[in-house]
């Protein structure tokens, strides 16, 4: 018989497996970079975007992500150690686009009155969500209102008019001046190459 620690492993096991089912065939290849070009078209539309920030740092790492992407929850996480610190603000660009409760949880976050918070609540109970739903732990919006709704529009035209593809994508300018992007969850090392490099 399983102990209750058993089981809740269990159930974040399952769960995290069907949220990956909408995934397959949508995922980018890992630390797939895109062209320099397509990289500055993004960046030059990026102000338009609607995000959320995190931390006061001058250099900024952009983060496009999906409520219930479980590769977006793990960047997550390998980024907490960035917060507040290297002088680095990271803004997260919500999408809702993999499953039928990303956009309802997409618009929640960014109804909520406090976004980043929303954005937090969703991310420490992924895979546990009150009403049993794998991927992101906030509860889907029952509306959406008119000003959310243009936001994820406006995101979701920024991502799919320059044929960006998976989530997560990280966009940032490098010393170069020159805009940078990558597709899929970088490794260890290499997400402290791209902070060190954001300008």
């Amino acid at each position: 018989m399983q102990n209750s620690h058993g089981a809740r492993s269990m159930r974040r096991h399952v769960l995290r497996t069907l949220a990956l089912l909408p995934l397959v065939g949508r995922l980018p290849h890992a630390h797939a970079a895109q062209s320099t070009g397509q990289a500055d078209a993004v960046w030059s539309q990026i102000h338009q975007a609607t995000w959320i920030a995190e931390g006061r740092g001058t250099r900024v790492l952009y983060i496009f992500f999906d409520p219930n992407c479980p590769y977006c929850h793990q960047l997550y996480g390998m980024l907490r150690a960035f917060v507040g610190k290297a002088d680095v603000q990271l803004r997260w660009i919500v999408l809702g686009m993999l499953t039928p409760s990303s956009l309802p949880k997409a618009a929640a976050i960014l109804q909520a009155v406090n976004p980043q918070q929303a954005f937090h609540t969703n991310e420490a109970d992924y895979d546990f969500a009150a009403n049993g739903q794998p991927g992101g732990g906030i509860t889907p919006a029952t509306t959406i209102t008119p000003k959310a709704r243009e936001e994820l529009a406006r995101n979701l035209a920024i991502y799919r008019g320059h044929k960006l593809f998976g989530v997560p994508v990280l966009l940032w300018r490098t010393a170069r001046g020159r805009a940078a992007l990558l597709a899929g969850v970088p490794s260890d090392a290499e997400l402290t190459s791209i902070i060190e490099s954001c300008r």
